[in-house]
């Protein structure tokens, strides 16, 4: 286990290292954010002062519009604030109807500690970054003032790195804080002897209390030998959270967590390296001509309302260009007239490429599938009349939504669960939830998360478009050859179909269940039968009169004719 200056040491040279492997992407995203967002542009061309200078080169903001419309779409579509949008499950193997209500509870919980948290702002913020840079890292923690606290870094703060299976398990960031808030945050006892001189020097003259001092912000995965498992403080738990204050190489906070507590995520993860590739990446070549194109017609537009005029020598000074001025010429010298110079420029060229450079910009954003779900919300459609609507959009559009629940929203919800079970938040569990581990222990194994959102459930419900296509075909073969309808699960496409068309889980009946009350029903036929048959032979030997009354048959006749 390394000391304190060791750790010091390895962290400020892992930084290094993350930090140069990130530099080429900084030049890139700092040009995303000039075109598509100029609130960020502040990654490798940083100013002290803030200004609006970055919007006086922007001639359209069709890129920066089409942005916002993806993240405000993915905010509203995938984890809106104002309804449910996902559920926590028992794992697999655990069918108990006991732990499936307790899971059920839980998720109403959770998503009431997400709306009273900060996490839809930080979220929103996460989809921004979503959507021009590629990249992004959200964090969560327990809250001092809150059970749950979000945290979104921005881009060009950090560096991340994956492990073998191309999951991002470490993450460096840096920060800046000034020595009032490093004591606040750390303990004035945990800083160095410098940064406690300075924070003295704040307290009593109150000067420098505006200096900004670096830290670097270590969290990845301990090895086994850099922790003792059978402990559960800070140094030695799974997760490395440590704080280091650059200048000085001094460790403030050696501290960490029981499960990853970051969640960086790609787009469209790059060939390049483990960080993203964005809409806005795709999209700007067509935001530089596009910026060009209208800086060149709002010049001709101008010519146009304001010609540019070829005057002859003898009348400077002498044209009137005002609304209703009169200008004087000499009739016999018609080529003094003033008259318009090279003002034939194709105004109505210019707006149709304009017009098919925003449409490719709005494209590479999906901006068409979020207005579809604008306006479908205006209408009573099911969720499978949804998916046929938006089946072409919303192929284009799978892919990155699900490397956003791989990512970012499964492995977030079941750290915000441990956050909340920990915390004495949720009731307690039920005997059947829990679980043994190898060593015998009981053990609350994570939830599965199910997503109910509108994106989710119109991407699931394409499947049942699959299906009512697939019965369509089929009912034509079915009237010649009724067996071929054995080809499909029934059961299966029942429960799935329903599930995908946003049915509530506890809704469906348990397939033990069901195979009861299928075997219970199997049954009261079966005796149905038996007894139809013995009243068949009741009345074929009575005939014959050779039935005895006191007969089981003869009193199955009896009952029969009572």
């Amino acid at each position: 286990m390394k000391d304190q200056v060791q750790l010091a040491d390895w962290v400020l040279m892992r930084y290094q290292d993350l930090a140069s492997e990130r530099a080429p992407w900084d030049t890139v995203w700092q040009e995303l954010a000039e075109f598509c967002l100029p609130r960020k542009a502040e990654i490798s061309a940083k100013r002290s002062m803030p200004d609006t200078s970055r919007h006086d080169v922007l001639f359209d903001s069709t890129a920066m519009q089409s942005a916002a419309t993806l993240a405000n779409g993915q905010l509203a579509y995938i984890t809106p604030a104002d309804s449910r949008w996902f559920v926590y499950e028992p794992p697999r193997g655990v069918r108990s109807d006991r732990a499936k209500q307790w899971y059920a509870k839980c998720s109403e919980i959770a998503q009431l500690m997400l709306a009273t948290s900060n996490f839809y702002t930080e979220i929103h913020e996460t989809y921004f970054d979503d959507s021009v840079f590629g990249t992004y890292a959200l964090f969560v923690q327990a809250g001092r003032a809150h059970p749950l606290n979000f945290a979104k870094f921005d881009v060009g703060t950090y560096s991340i790195a994956e492990n073998d299976e191309s999951e991002v398990t470490t993450l460096f960031r840096e920060l800046e804080l000034t020595a009032l808030q490093a004591a606040d945050k750390f303990g004035e006892e945990n800083l160095s002897d410098k940064m406690r001189k300075a924070v003295a020097e704040i307290r009593r003259t109150g000067k420098g209390g505006t200096i900004k001092h670096k830290f670097i912000h270590a969290i990845y995965k301990r090895e086994e030998d850099e922790r003792d498992a059978k402990k559960a403080d800070g140094p030695n738990k799974p997760w490395a959270s440590v704080y280091v204050e650059q200048a000085s190489k001094h460790v403030c906070r050696n501290s960490g967590f029981d499960e990853k507590p970051f969640f960086a995520g790609r787009h469209v993860k790059s060939m390049n390296g483990p960080y993203g590739v964005s809409p806005a990446w795709m999209a700007l070549p067509e935001a530089r001509q596009l910026n060009f194109l209208t800086k060149q017609l709002d010049a001709l537009a101008e010519v146009k309302a304001y010609p540019r005029l070829l005057m002859p020598a003898t009348h400077e000074g002498e044209i009137d260009l005002r609304s209703g001025g009169v200008t004087y010429f000499d009739p016999t010298q018609p080529n003094a007239v003033p008259r318009e110079w090279l003002t034939q420029g194709e105004y109505q060229i210019g707006l149709e490429r304009e017009a098919r450079k925003q449409q490719a910009i709005e494209r590479a954003f999906h901006v068409d599938m979020f207005r579809m779900f604008a306006s479908l919300d205006k209408t009573n459609m099911t969720a499978t009349e949804v998916a046929e609507r938006a089946s072409e959009k919303l192929v284009q559009f799978s892919p990155s939504f699900t490397r956003k629940t791989t990512e970012l929203l499964t492995p977030m919800l079941r750290a915000v669960f441990g956050i909340l079970i920990r915390s004495g938040r949720f009731p307690a569990p039920p005997q059947d939830a829990i679980q043994r581990d190898a060593m015998g222990q009981p053990v609350l194994p994570e939830p599965e998360v199910s997503y109910v959102s509108k994106v989710a459930l119109a991407l699931r419900a394409m499947h049942n478009l699959s299906l009512a296509r697939t019965m369509e075909r089929n009912a034509i073969i079915a009237q010649v050859r009724p067996e071929v309808l054995d080809n499909f699960k029934w059961d299966v496409i029942a429960r799935e179909t329903a599930r995908n068309d946003g049915l509530p889980s506890d809704w469906l009946a348990e397939e033990s269940d069901v195979e009861m009350a299928r075997a219970a029903r199997a049954q009261a036929q079966a005796q149905m039968q038996q007894q139809q048959e013995m009243l068949t032979m009741a009345e074929a030997a009575g005939k014959a009169g050779s039935v005895k009354q006191d007969s089981a048959l003869g009193r199955l006749m009896n009952q029969a004719t009572a």
